[in-house]
C-alpha cells in the first residue's frame, strides 16, 4: 500500500479526481485508469495549431495536469506510465500499429500503450487511444472481456509483414464480429523509440492527426466528441450533432464540455 499525501504526484491524482489510497492491486489500477479517461480528454489541438509536442515529462505535466489540457497517445500514456511507476506498479511502455482498414496497419511505434504486470499476470493499459477500453485488459488471448460498456478480445497471433503481434479487438455490433483496433508486442520500449513517429504525426501530410482536429471524452451516458467543425454527443445510444460556427464557438464548446482552461490554449 502507498499512502498518497497532499504533495508530489497528488496533483495528478487530483486532476483525475482520485482521492483514495493507492494499493498495488487490480482494483486500484482499474480505478486509476477509469478516472483518467473520464477526466483527461484525448485531443489533438496542439497539432491543429502547429504547436510542437515534446515528449518530456515536465512539459507534459505542465500541459496536461497543471494547465488542464488533454493529449494524444504518447502524451497521455507517458504521463500515466509515470503515475503508475510512482504508485509502485510494474509498468512498461509498448508499441502498437493502428489498424487502418482493409487489413492494413500503420508503422512501428505509431501508437504507445502500457503493459502492467501484476501478481504474475500481464495487463494492457491504454489511456491514450480515444474510444477504447475503460479498464485494463488481461493478456489472455481468446478470452472475451468487458469494461462495462464494450467487449474486447486479445488475439494471438496476428501476423503482419512477416512479424507476429498480439491484436486488441473490440466487438462491433453492426458487423457482429470483433474488429482489431491495433496490434502490439509486449517488448518493452524506451521513450526515444517513439520520437520519430511523434514528429511524423505532427508534420506529415499523411498524418491523420494533421487532417482532423479531435477532442473526446467518455461520459456517464455515452461519449462526447469534438471532431473538426462538429460536436457529437452520444447518450444511451442516441447521437446528436451540433455544427460549430467558428473558432470562438469551438473554444466555448471546449470549455463547456471538456472543462479546459482556455487561458492556456493557443
Amino acid at each position: 500500500m502507498i499512502k498518497i499525501y497532499k504533495h508530489g504526484h497528488n496533483g495528478y491524482l487530483r486532476r483525475i479526481n482520485y482521492d483514495g489510497v493507492v494499493y498495488n492491486d487490480l482494483d486500484t489500477l482499474r480505478a486509476l485508469q477509469r478516472n483518467h479517461v473520464f477526466s483527461i480528454p484525448f485531443e489533438t489541438l496542439d497539432i491543429h495549431n502547429q504547436i510542437p509536442i515534446l515528449l518530456q515529462i515536465n512539459f507534459l505535466y505542465q500541459k496536461v495536469i497543471l494547465d488542464k489540457r488533454g493529449g494524444y497517445c504518447y502524451e497521455l500514456n507517458i504521463l500515466f506510465h509515470r503515475l503508475l511507476t510512482l504508485c509502485g506498479f510494474d509498468v512498461k511502455m509498448v508499441a502498437g500499429r493502428l489498424h487502418h482498414g482493409n487489413n492494413k496497419f500503420g508503422r512501428e511505434c505509431e501508437h504507445m500503450a502500457l503493459l502492467v504486470e501484476l501478481h504474475g499476470r500481464k495487463w494492457l493499459v491504454d489511456v491514450g487511444y480515444g474510444d477504447f477500453s475503460l479498464a485494463p485488459l488481461a493478456i489472455m488471448p481468446g478470452e472475451i472481456q468487458s469494461d462495462g460498456r464494450n467487449y474486447y478480445q486479445i488475439i494471438d497471433p496476428v501476423v503482419v509483414d512477416g512479424k507476429s503481434y498480439l491484436g486488441v479487438a473490440k466487438w462491433n455490433a453492426t458487423k457482429q464480429d470483433f474488429r482489431i483496433d491495433y496490434i502490439f508486442t509486449v517488448t518493452p520500449r524506451a521513450l526515444s523509440d517513439f520520437h520519430a513517429m511523434n514528429e511524423y504525426h505532427q508534420t506529415s501530410p499523411e498524418s491523420h492527426f494533421r487532417r482532423s482536429l479531435i477532442c473526446t471524452l467518455p461520459t456517464n451516458e455515452g461519449r462526447i466528441s469534438l471532431i473538426n467543425n462538429k460536436l457529437v454527443r452520444t447518450e444511451n445510444g442516441k447521437r446528436q450533432v451540433k455544427v460549430i460556427q467558428d473558432e470562438e464557438h469551438r473554444e466555448e464548446m471546449l470549455e463547456q464540455y471538456f472543462h479546459m482552461d482556455m487561458v492556456y490554449l493557443p
